[in-house]
């Protein structure tokens, strides 16, 4: 038992130990620039680099153009989703419409033949009261304007 605790003591001292090398090497190098005025060997104003300053620039825009890129990917990408979203919405709004207004129109339509053969089904011919009417009318209005009259 005692052993397999410095076994467990020593492993882990030697995972610290080794892992020393490589956080030192992890350290990262800056590179070096410097500004050169009219005055110096420059025949203008100029920067120089070195080749690790000029890398981390370069990596630097490189970076920022794919960033840059990305984000008006995305952008893109959830514009695109919000307006197919809307116009599914408005699709599906007016297919309920469509079914709604279709469901309406049969309804009045069977409710339209259900007064049809209503209407039909009962005796639709009344000229005979019309005649019988219009001679009863005729007549008491004669003896009206006879008895007036006289």
């Amino acid at each position: 038992m005692l052993s397999k605790l410095r076994l467990r003591k020593a492993l882990a001292l030697f995972l610290l130990i080794s892992f020393v090398p490589f956080v030192t090497q992890a350290q990262e190098e800056r590179g070096r620039y410097t500004r050169l005025l009219k005055s110096a060997p420059s025949p203008f104003d100029a920067w120089c680099f070195d080749d690790l300053a000029f890398a981390q620039m370069k990596a630097s825009f490189d970076s920022a153009e794919s960033r840059c890129q990305l984000a008006i990917g995305k952008a893109v990408e959830q514009e695109r989703a919000k307006y197919s979203l809307k116009l599914k919405n408005l699709e599906l709004r007016l297919d309920t419409l469509k079914e709604e207004t279709d469901n309406i129109l049969s309804i009045k339509n069977e409710e339209i033949k259900k007064l049809e053969t209503a209407a039909l089904k009962r005796p639709g011919d009344y000229s005979i009261w019309w005649a019988t009417g219009g001679i009863a009318v005729g007549v008491l209005g004669t003896l009206a304007v006879v008895f007036i009259v006289k």
